[in-house]
């Protein structure tokens, strides 16, 4: 049997996924619907999954969680 291949290519993308990883344990802390954070996994991966930069990810999340607004 062979064995999985690790792809390089996901760590890259360990900042994305950390933060839909939050916004998903955050929903579901705080008793929101299972149907809601399907919704918005979905919407994550029609919007191009592991190709979105943090900031398309940030954009969508800020439809189900409130963000503080970012001041540079």
């Amino acid at each position: 049997m062979d064995k999985p291949q690790l792809d390089l290519a996901q760590h890259a993308h360990g900042d994305l996924y950390a933060f839909i990883g939050r916004v998903s344990l955050l929903l579901v802390e705080h008793n929101i619907d299972a149907i809601t954070v399907t919704m918005f996994l979905r919407e994550m991966v029609d919007a191009g999954g592991h190709a979105l930069s943090l900031e398309q990810a940030r954009h969508i999340a800020s439809h189900y969680v409130d963000m503080p607004s970012r001041h540079t």
